[in-house]
């Protein structure tokens, strides 16, 4: 080789013996992926009405934009596709729209948008449909129906919804995803199944790919970089992957239950809990003399250690209830609330004593297949070793029918999910939970925070209500679902509340 030729391949060698491990470090100190992260378990479905899980909630509030949407730290609604939602009595309530507003394949966002999108749901029985025939009534609205009486439409900005009865709290409720709008299209065409897998919404966030694998988000305005939900259903995989710092994942929505104490150790001040908006209660049939009395209710609330259950069987996924409101109900939520709520073996088994005692078994009902066996078994045993009392678990196919059926001899398990941030909202289920109470005076003062002027006012009567219950304790809270997220060293800008989920409209990532 000559001189010349030799000199020339030792410079290139040496160029490339410094430029390989700039290179590696360039490869390695960035993310493969440049785009946002964010792991879930894949949703069943983004149809709006259908919606049954948080993942397509969340996707739900990128891609459409409501009525109104929520204030993350206090939760209170405030006009977003809507310009107005006015009421002279809390029962004839009139939508104006804001203008110029399209969906994401450019057609207008008009009131038929709306009321055809909410007749659909009802047409179709959708998971939503409650929401209209159960809590907001609309007026006619009933499941399997193609008309609704309660909706009409004044002009391509302006229709009106007429209730059964006033509800100050329904502004409120219009952020649901149930009641977001679908193009004229696809109200057309009907093909629900098409729409659900590639929706196109008003939102600031279209969908532009969906696989078994990952859903992807571009944001409409072009800016900004697009968000990736990818299917992780294992906790252990999202929080491994977060926690590698190497762009495998930029924000974890699920925590294992072995993680939940080294959250602080692992991600520093990058992991929050949200507080949810449901509550899991033991209720009592009023019509069972040997439960009706407030002091065996008593004794049995204050024998049952919530925070072991919590702790254990429930894996740190859930709170302890200290009120009958969840704490992601924050406007009118109350800490502390319920005295009876606390572990005290001692005032449990002298409350019993002073009741006269519970003689017989106990049999603990609940709806087999929805994931309560471990819990229901755990309160059993507690109240076995508190109480001396020979408490068993009873799962049934179908709780609502045995409750109706009057075949519940003893405490049932109820779920319940507040619509819309109000604690009359969250309070108000417990009515229709198959007790059979009759108390006029607590069902009068949730009646009259339904009808209050504002939903300001409607506080102080449905805390009136909430103290009644817990004073007769038809129903004993027992604890609420709250969610945990971490994220990455990169991620930024994350924020959650109980109705929307993840905000993937906040994220960020920072250099």
């Amino acid at each position: 080789m000559k001189s010349s030729a030799r000199t020339a391949a030792l410079v290139a060698g040496a160029v490339a013996v410094l430029v390989a491990p700039v290179a590696a470090l360039k490869a390695w100190s960035e993310p493969a992926d440049p785009r946002i992260s964010v792991g879930a378990p894949a949703p069943a479905t983004l149809l709006p009405g259908d919606l049954r899980d948080a993942s397509g909630r969340m996707i739900a509030n990128a891609v459409w934009t409501g009525l109104v949407s929520y204030d993350a730290k206090t939760g209170a609604p405030a006009n977003a596709a809507a310009e107005s939602v006015t009421s002279p009595d809390r029962r004839v309530w009139t939508v104006r729209l804001r203008p110029g507003a399209t969906f994401q394949d450019g057609s207008p966002v008009t009131s038929r948008s709306f009321t055809g999108a909410w007749t659909a749901v009802l047409r179709e029985r959708w998971a939503g449909s409650r929401l209209f025939t159960d809590v907001a009534r609309v007026k006619g609205a009933r499941a399997g129906e193609d008309e609704v009486p309660g909706l009409k439409v004044k002009d391509d900005r302006t229709f009106e919804v007429t209730l059964d009865h006033p509800l100050s709290g329904f502004p409120a409720l219009l952020g649901d995803p149930a009641f977001f709008p679908m193009p004229e299209s696809v109200l057309a065409s009907r093909d629900w199944a098409s729409y659900g897998r590639a929706p196109v919404g008003n939102g600031p966030f279209r969908v532009t790919s969906r696989s078994a694998r990952e859903i992807v988000l571009r944001r409409r305005s072009g800016e900004g970089r697009s968000v990736v939900v990818r299917a992780m259903p294992d906790a252990k995989r999202q929080y491994t992957a977060a926690a590698a710092g190497a762009g495998d994942l930029d924000v974890a929505t699920l925590v294992p239950p072995d993680r939940h104490e080294s959250m602080e150790a692992d991600f520093g001040d990058r992991h929050l809990a949200v507080p949810g908006r449901d509550v899991t209660f033991l209720a009592f049939p009023a019509r069972l003399e040997r439960l009706s009395s407030p002091t065996v209710r008593t004794a049995l609330s204050m024998a049952i250690d919530r925070s072991a259950v919590t702790e254990g069987p429930l894996g740190h996924q859930y709170s302890p209830a200290d009120s009958l409101v969840a704490p992601g109900i924050r406007p009118g939520h109350r800490e502390g609330q319920c005295r009876l709520c606390v572990h005290d073996s001692k005032a449990a088994a002298a409350a019993l004593a002073d009741a006269g005692g519970l003689k017989g078994p106990l049999n603990l009902w609940y709806e087999a297949g929805r994931g309560d066996d471990a819990w229901v078994k755990a309160v059993a045993g507690q109240l076995g070793r508190e109480l001396k009392l020979d408490a068993r678990p009873r799962p049934v196919a179908d709780l609502r029918e045995a409750v109706e059926s009057r075949e519940v001899d003893g405490p049932f398990v109820v779920h319940t999910t507040a619509a819309y941030p109000a604690p009359v909202a969250a309070l108000a289920p417990l009515l229709d939970a198959g007790t059979g109470l009759d108390d006029e005076y607590a069902t009068g003062l949730l009646s009259e925070a339904e009808r209050a002027a504002t939903p300001e006012e409607g506080v102080v009567p449905a805390r009136l209500a909430e103290s009644a219950l817990l004073r007769d304790m038809p129903a004993m809270p027992l604890w609420s679902r709250h969610d945990h997220l971490v994220w990455s060293e990169r991620a930024r800008g994350v924020t959650a509340d109980a109705f929307t989920g993840l905000r993937l409209d906040r994220l960020t990532v920072g250099d």
